[in-house]
């Protein structure tokens, strides 16, 4: 029995599904075996909304959550090593990234807070699980996400060409790898977080299919320059942001502001257009040649609606990573998978050119189970 897999779990700040992968992590190969989507139950998702959204969380609320998502955990670990007929003996050890609620790195505190225990998970399983991978970069002084890049660049930087990874989540991060140089990303801002809370509100669905309700509405100019006035699009990298920040409540604000009367459809096309900006606005600063190309991964991937207008701003086709080999449904999880083994193997990290953290750091903490 191969001795090399690891499982990688990823719940995205979209709260859709856990996106769930057995791979062989075999030197430097990386060979997915399986993977497969776990659902959330919608009162699950609504208890996470409800925390992410709050201004303050009591340790009751947050251990509840805690204990909650890492059963959720255990759920999609179960189905993938039914799935794939493996025993927890045979897996290394899980990376699970958790569910973030709040990611507040430029606070007087900094702290980023994800649930999931990896102990009841490591203890339910069987299985040794690495997690909290954010709090030691913060602790060194980073933003503490996002982590992807270094992964983008271990696996997409073999053939010496210059490109573009785009994540388009909850929340859009960018990373620039190019020969000779090193690579960098951040969040350039709102990814379906937006739309998606709007549509939960307005429109009675989880998500805005294809993007087929922004594009019966039309963009409110005054709204968007509102929305684009924000703080965050204004500073520099290195940065992250969250759904605790970009939520209804920004939304509301927003609104608030304008003074206008606003057609629901109208302001989901607004959003629309706000994470089609924030994206390209950093994407044409980097000046691209014709030969250089952006590969893009996450669940805004399937948004025709967005795809299609990220291209018309750019005036560029963009790819996706099955191009380069990797599932764009399953990048995350893969990332996470590896950074699991990065771990287990006492590799420490460099990141000042990402989150801007200081020092050799360890990314996430080993929680081995209870025997």
């Amino acid at each position: 029995m191969n001795n090399n897999l690891y499982i990688g779990l990823m719940s995205g700040t979209s709260v859709d599904s856990v996106d769930t992968v057995l791979v062989d992590l075999y030197g430097d190969n990386i060979q997915t075996i399986g993977s497969c989507s776990y659902p959330i139950s919608k009162e699950i998702k609504q208890a996470i909304f409800l925390a992410v959204n709050a201004s303050a969380l009591h340790d009751k609320e947050i251990k509840q959550l805690d204990k909650t998502m890492a059963t959720v955990f255990v759920g999609a670990v179960t189905k993938i090593l039914n799935q794939e007929k493996i025993k927890p003996r045979n897996i290394i050890a899980i990376g699970s990234h958790g569910q973030t609620i709040k990611h507040s790195p430029r606070s007087a505190k900094p702290f980023s807070l994800q649930v999931g225990n990896p102990k009841i998970i490591a203890d339910t399983t069987k299985i040794t699980t690495v997690a909290d991978f954010r709090s030691q970069d913060i602790a060194a002084g980073g933003q503490g996400a996002p982590l992807t890049p270094i992964f983008h660049e271990k696996v997409f930087s073999k053939d010496q060409k210059k490109k573009i990874i785009v994540n388009i989540g909850g929340i859009t991060n960018i990373t620039s790898i190019e020969p000779c140089a090193l690579t960098y990303g951040y969040d350039t801002g709102p990814g379906n977080c937006l739309m998606d809370c709007w549509s939960r509100e307005h429109n009675g669905n989880e998500y805005d299919k294809n993007g087929d309700w922004a594009a019966s509405g039309t963009p409110d100019k005054d709204l968007l320059e509102i929305m684009l006035s924000d703080n965050y699009f204004q500073i520099n990298y290195p940065k992250s942001t969250g759904p605790d920040y970009f939520n209804i409540n920004w939304i509301n604000m927003a609104n608030r502001k304008c003074k206008k009367l606003f057609q629901p459809g109208d302001v989901q096309a607004t959003l629309l257009q706000l994470t089609v900006k924030t994206l390209t606005k950093e994407l044409l600063k980097l000046k691209l040649k014709d030969d250089e190309k952006i590969f893009c991964c996450g669940g805004g991937l399937h948004n025709t609606f967005l795809m299609n207008q990220i291209e018309r701003e750019l005036n560029k086709k963009v790819f996706s990573t099955n191009d380069l080999g990797i599932n764009p449904n399953y990048l995350e999880a893969i990332s996470f998978a590896w950074f699991a083994k990065q771990r287990m193997e006492n590799f420490r990290f460099e990141l000042s050119r990402v989150t801007g953290s200081k020092g050799e750091i360890f990314l996430g903490k080993i929680t081995r189970p209870s025997r």
